[in-house]
């Protein structure tokens, strides 16, 4: 027992060592980028100044696009430390750990203790999970309360003594996830429980959950914020979050993300990068190319296949495809890759898997040099030096393997993941900053514009810009003219626009237009009316 206790102790804190050095490590130098980060963060900033935890605020108004989790769990953040990037990452940050612990809980208990340890490791590890996990928005808060109730339900249904307080949990932590995503984490675990259910021979299982008491149970952690969202909101509520960004985004692509149906193959191996690279481990159960009869598969692996399957089939038939909606299956994907590398430790793996690890390597390191040149205005050298990172550590888990020295892959696969992670923060952030934010160039406006003058932007458009300037974007012209109509209303103002939009602005006639500062792709021009036009006004 104290042996068992004793490695337990380890495993916890070597897991905690690697939510900090991958997750909470520089966690609020890069700015919010994009356009959710900026949107959730203002949101949450502007419900705890008024003090409001029911109808989420942007601008002063409802915004009813999604239910409140995060908003509840940065709020308290806010409240101690100020609203900053790193407070309105913490919540997401600690939720990605949560979700580590309660892999690594359940490997211990259904699997083995190393197959735990692995699982946790891999989410912590994993480039794309990771980042997610350093983000300011809703995906990671729904993932840790998905993980925390699907894990307690597969340990109420295969552990033989039955598990009253599992069944609980479970139901609350449902209940929770729902108020972080809305009504499609039903649909995921039920159907996940159904797909077990019909793929598990030995029957009677999801007997053991108890679903009536449990549907109140979870009802009355959920319920409650719906109804009071109602009220508050009337049918505004129901158009906005159920019909327009619940439902007619399943079905539609009103909101412009349609992908074809295999768009999740290759977000998959990027997500779980460097981990990717030993998913052909997970076919060690086919043999000769027969499947074992069903009656003799393990029904822990089962119900993690169908954990992970199920959320990959719905989203695939989705009209709108986000990188962020297959994060539900990855902490089933990493607890049956920490069982299958356990197993490594005793049974040498096929060269194919070691050609495979390699092979996904090269693929990412070719498309990292890409990307950087093609998307960043020519940096391949950044991408070089990511590709290098990248591809060493590769070389090093295909060598050891062919050597034979198995116990050493997991360990260097955990290497490969944590400076591909270090790495990142060190030399993509400042082009991410300067490409995916407007934190920069926000400043300079707000620290040169003298008095009122309004600040617009012509042709160009971004969350983080309303953000960082507080909300004081006047509004986003359109053309030539529309700068000439502004400035007979305004006889001096700031103007943000990208480096290709320059030649419009630099010749209209009656305005003086002075560059004042730049950022990536952007500049920021002082934009007054010449002295003549100011006389004869």
């Amino acid at each position: 027992m104290e042996t068992a206790a004793r490695s337990a102790f380890l495993s916890s804190l070597l897991l905690l060592l690697l939510f900090f050095a991958t997750v909470l490590f520089r966690i609020g130098d890069l700015p919010l980028t994009g356009a959710d980060e900026p949107r959730y963060a203002r949101v949450a900033e502007e419900m705890w100044r008024a003090g409001r935890w029911v109808t989420p605020l942007l601008e002063g108004r409802p915004w009813l696009e999604k239910p409140p989790l995060y908003y509840w769990i940065t709020i308290p953040h806010y409240a101690v430390l100020g609203p900053t990037e790193t407070t309105a990452r913490l919540g997401p940050a600690f939720c990605l750990l949560i979700s580590s612990l309660t892999v690594w809980w359940l490997g211990r208990r259904l699997l083995n203790p190393l197959a735990g340890l692995y699982a946790g490791m891999i989410l912590l590890t994993a480039v794309g999970f990771v980042a997610f996990g350093r983000s300011a928005s809703t995906d990671m808060p729904f993932v840790a309360c998905l993980t925390v109730s699907l894990a307690l339900f597969c340990f109420a249904t295969i552990h033989t003594g039955g598990a009253v307080w599992a069944l609980l949990g479970g139901y609350i932590f449902l209940g929770l996830a729902v108020l972080g995503k809305g009504p499609v984490t039903i649909v995921l675990v039920i159907g996940t429980l159904a797909l077990f259910w019909w793929l598990d021979e030995q029957g009677g299982a999801i007997r053991k959950l108890r679903v009536l008491p449990g549907v109140f149970i979870a009802a009355a952690v959920a319920v409650p914020w719906f109804v009071l969202a109602f009220r508050d909101n009337g049918f505004a509520f129901i158009s906005v979050f159920f019909i327009n960004h619940n439902l007619m985004r399943f079905v539609t692509d009103i909101h412009h993300h349609a992908e074809p149906f295999y768009y999740y193959v290759s977000v998959f191996f990027g997500i779980l990068f460097p981990w990717s690279g030993w998913l052909p481990l997970l076919a060690q159960g086919i043999h000769r190319g027969k499947l074992s009869p069903r009656r003799e598969w393990n029904r822990t692996e089962l119900f993690l296949a169908c954990w992970c399957i199920f959320p990959l089939i719905f989203f695939s038939l989705s009209e709108s495809k986000l990188s962020g909606y297959i994060l539900p299956s990855l902490p089933a994907v990493a607890l049956l890759l920490g069982n299958r590398l356990s197993a490594v430790q005793r049974d040498r793996p096929c060269a194919f898997a070691l050609w495979f690890y390699l092979g996904v390597s090269v693929t990412i390191a070719a498309a990292l040099v890409a990307v950087f040149q093609i998307r960043y205005g020519g940096r391949w050298q950044t991408g070089l030096l990511l590709a290098v990172i990248a591809l060493l550590p590769a070389l090093a888990v295909c060598w050891q393997g062919l050597r034979g020295r198995i116990k050493f892959l997991a360990a260097l696969t955990l290497f490969h993941g944590l400076i591909l992670i270090i790495g990142a923060t060190q030399f993509v952030f400042p082009v991410l900053g300067a490409y995916h934010s407007t934190r920069d160039i926000a400043r300079q406006a707000l620290a040169v514009r003298e008095g009122r003058e309004p600040i617009v932007t012509y042709l160009f458009f971004h969350h983080t810009l309303n953000y960082y300037t507080d909300y004081q974007i006047t509004g986003d012209l359109k053309e030539p003219q529309a700068v000439s109509r502004f400035a007979q209303s305004n006889p001096s103002f700031l103007l943000v626009t990208e480096t290709h939009r320059v030649g419009d602005i630099n010749h209209l006639e009656g305005l003086t237009v002075s560059s004042i500062g730049s950022q990536g792709k952007l500049r920021l021009f002082h934009v007054s009316r010449a002295a003549e036009a100011q006389r004869q006004d």
